[in-house]
């Protein structure tokens, strides 16, 4: 006959410990308590009258919840831009200003950048910063950390109450008692006066008979229950992504960023001359249509027209379809970069093509602004084409932060990154 053991971990190939059960530090069982009432506003901005009010708070005690379980974390200086970028996004929606978008954008920017405020304050980034794990950085703040951490504050807060009835003995369990006694007759008492209420609405007769009783009827606010019960899953997402990040090895998340680096360089298998090749027809397609498109394409330059345009159909033609080039040649340049059996900076010709397609990308952005500053001169500014404007300038700033990279070495996407939050955060605030 068989008898039942004990699961037990064999991990390392012997017997491993019991598993060690759940324990939560009073920071987090304090943090877990205040999430309630902070989701509950963060609900509430969207139905209240003064949500922008609501909004501030909640940022506001979002931010100090983060500091308040993080303070023994080193902080990065680069935390503090994103946590400028946080304020500037604050200040445009609770003043009601970002003029150059038609909706809601700086509300959903201030989500992103509190996420990524987060992650960097906890020092839960892959690589301890901004950077090349810029996608996976991102799935894990927005996804991954608040799914795993999503029941954390229910067993935090379980654990809370299970600490509270093993300290208690004699008279101070008899206070509980009386505690839990009066909150569950006032939970009956509310059942009992919704009950009275759905019965006098059932009855017409038994209406009148208890009318005089009516001053004892309950009314649930539909609306407030409402947002209770939907602030619950969201207290749930951002505590699992507050104390989730508390609770990530560092280390372990490190470890994993070398071994997305070393998975990477299984790419590398494209020889030199393929690459050469393929930019080089890149680069001709790019001088074929400067060659081709020349007058048309800096008319703006000289203030003439191409034969059979207006000023406002020059302008906007072909604007966007330029700035998507220069998408295109960003992809492309990570392709190779990320490919090439043979780094490229060692690579003489190959790093002159990609200057070149470099190069060629950055006057399709000086075209581009030269159609703009056309356009405004002729009908005026307003708002979108000044966000227009930002966006080529970010697609130029990406141009040399790429070349500094090929000619200087080093990495240049955290200052692209940064650079676009900040003049980003600032368009939002005019």
């Amino acid at each position: 006959m068989t008898t039942m053991q004990p699961e037990v971990g064999t991990a390392s190939g012997g017997i491993a410990a019991p598993k060690t059960p759940f324990a939560a530090t009073p920071r987090e069982q304090a943090a877990a308590l205040w999430m309630y009432p902070l989701a509950f506003l963060y609900i509430r901005m969207f139905d209240a009258p003064h949500g922008n009010a609501l909004l501030a708070a909640f940022t506001l005690g979002f931010v100090a919840l983060t500091e308040h379980l993080h303070r023994d974390a080193p902080r990065r200086k680069e935390s503090w831009v994103w946590l400028g970028c946080v304020a500037a996004l604050l200040a445009s929606v609770v003043f009601e200003r970002g003029r150059a978008w038609d909706g809601d954008e700086p509300l959903l920017f201030l989500h992103v950048f509190a996420v990524w405020w987060a992650l960097s304050r906890s020092g839960a980034l892959l690589e301890g910063e901004s950077g090349r794990m810029l996608p996976l950085d991102a799935l894990d703040g927005f996804v991954l950390f608040p799914l795993e951490g999503f029941f954390l504050r229910l067993r935090t807060v379980g654990s809370l109450l299970a600490g509270l009835r093993g300290e208690r003995r004699g008279e101070a369990a008899e206070r509980e008692t009386v505690l839990w006694s009066l909150v569950m007759s006032a939970a009956a008492l509310g059942l009992l006066s919704l009950s009275f209420r759905l019965l006098l609405a059932a009855d017409s007769g038994f209406a009148a008979l208890l009318d005089g009783l009516r001053c004892f009827e309950w009314r649930l606010d539909e609306e407030l229950f409402l947002d209770a019960v939907l602030s619950l899953p969201v207290g749930a997402w951002l505590y699992g992504l507050l104390d989730g990040t508390l609770r990530k090895d560092k280390t372990a998340l490190r470890r994993r960023a070398s071994a997305v680096e070393e998975q990477m360089e299984l790419l590398r298998g494209v020889p030199e001359r393929v690459w050469l090749v393929l930019l080089a027809l890149f680069c001709a397609l790019y001088a074929l249509f400067f060659a081709v498109q020349g007058r048309y394409l800096f008319g703006a330059f000289t203030r003439t027209l191409p034969e059979g345009f207006i000023v406002s159909e020059y302008a906007r033609q072909g604007f966007f379809e330029l700035c998507g080039v220069m998408a295109v040649n960003f992809a492309l340049l990570w392709l190779v970069l990320r490919s090439s059996k043979t780094e490229v900076r060692e690579q003489r010709a190959a790093r002159a093509l990609c200057l070149v397609l470099l190069a060629e990308s950055l006057l399709l952005s000086v075209v581009a602004l030269s159609k703009l500053a056309l356009y405004i001169d002729c009908f005026g500014f307003t708002p979108k084409r000044l966000q227009s404007t930002w966006l080529v300038c970010v697609l130029a700033f990406g141009c040399g932060c790429c070349a500094w990279s090929l000619t200087r070495g080093g990495r240049t996407l955290r200052a692209w990154m940064i650079f676009g939050a900040v003049t980003l955060a600032g368009l939002c605030l005019y």
